[in-house]
């Protein structure tokens, strides 16, 4: 055994001793070696923070910070523009959109995709476009303004792309929808809607 063996051990033979012999009162609270780590100051969202230069709790992203699950779109080599009405796109904008295509699905999924798309249909567009697209959907009947209906011509001649398009920022009377539709079931529902405009 060498020497820094022995000191090691009989430390630990000291400590063990002290602890066994020490007096535990309960009653008394223990040292806090850094009490802010236990007790931290917090702060609400909207309230004054002395910690920022300017005052507020709440900064904002740091720049070029992207939210997670929203990239930013792009196809055929251009970023899609996301801020402007569809008439007011450029023509190599609004082919980009139109060129924008679903994830290949395999074969034994297409099933499972498709039946996701129809749940995502029936919970968030049903209720202006209808249960089956022709928009007559429960909202239509009290007051707001019914949707085109999916069935038409019109509709069924949009690309998927356009398509994704309007459900991701809108158009007209319907909201964007990117916030509350995933991506990947923003394709689901324009699969199921197309297999309502085959019928």
């Amino acid at each position: 055994m060498n020497r820094t063996q022995k000191v090691l051990a009989v430390a630990i033979v000291v400590v063990a001793a002290l602890h066994f012999v020490g007096v535990n009162d309960h009653r008394v609270r223990n040292f806090e070696v850094l009490p802010e780590m236990l007790t931290s100051i917090p702060y609400d969202a909207q309230a004054e923070n002395e910690n920022f230069p300017d005052g507020k709790t709440i900064q904002p992203p740091v720049p070029g910070t992207i939210a997670r699950g929203f990239l930013p779109l792009s196809s055929r080599g251009l970023l899609l523009d996301t801020t402007r009405e569809w008439k007011q796109l450029p023509a190599a904008q609004q082919d980009a959109w139109n060129a924008l295509a679903a994830p290949a699905v395999p074969e034994q999924r297409s099933a499972a995709e498709l039946s996701r798309g129809r749940e995502v249909f029936q919970a968030i567009c049903a209720t202006c476009h209808g249960a089956g697209g022709a928009g007559d959907g429960p909202v239509t009947k009290r007051g707001v303004p019914p949707p085109p209906s999916l069935l038409l011509p019109g509709s069924a001649e949009k690309s998927d792309g356009h398509m994704f398009r309007i459900i991701t920022v809108g158009q007209g009377n319907m909201a964007a929808h990117a916030a509350q539709v995933t991506r990947v079931d923003r394709w689901r529902a324009i699969r199921y809607v197309r297999t309502l405009q085959k019928r």
